[in-house]
């Protein structure tokens, strides 16, 4: 079956936590893999679909930790949300459309 990507997608296993105005609490996630444009996440927790912006803050993989006060995260929509198919560990997963918070070179 072919896709119809822009960007090739690269596997990770980066922990992180996402942080919405929808949820009550952040939400554990790990990023199973990754693109310039998007993620794929796998969550306890299922994220609401919708143009409400979600931030990733990223763990530090050493400490295990994820700073919520942090100026550095992804932010992006949360496109797509489903229940693991077949999966009998109860885990969702999310694709995430980053967008960029950083000025266009084209506006002046």
């Amino acid at each position: 079956m072919s896709e119809n990507r822009k960007y090739n997608r690269t596997a990770s296993l980066q922990r992180c936590a996402i942080v919405s105005p929808s949820l009550d609490t952040p939400c554990p996630a790990r990023i199973i893999n990754q693109s310039p444009d998007g993620l794929l996440l796998e969550m306890d927790c299922e994220i609401p679909v919708g143009d409400v912006p979600v931030n990733i803050y990223l763990a530090d993989e050493l400490r295990g930790t994820v700073d919520y006060e942090s100026s550095t995260f992804l932010t992006g929509f949360i496109r797509w949300c489903k229940k693991e198919e077949g999966g009998w560990s109860g885990f969702f997963q999310a694709g995430v459309q980053l967008v960029t918070t950083a000025p266009r070179k084209d506006w002046r």
